[in-house]
């Protein structure tokens, strides 16, 4: 398993959240969640996302 999953894992286990109450879940767990997954997916560069000074996960320029 990746250290993306066991984070995204960690995360979900902390907020007490299951692919099983998905229904029943407090809201501002979920969003909780749906903002660590974004900013991790963000940070690898798979998805737009605001750079942060420093960061080594941001995608290279092409122009090097």
């Amino acid at each position: 398993m990746d250290d993306l999953a066991q984070a995204l894992a960690r995360e979900a286990r902390r907020l007490n959240l299951t692919a099983l109450d998905l229904d029943t879940a407090d809201p501002d767990a979920l969003h909780r969640l749906a903002h660590v997954v974004l900013t991790e997916l963000a940070a690898r560069g798979l998805l737009p996302g605001e750079e942060e000074v420093g960061c080594h996960a941001a995608p290279r320029s092409g122009a090097h």
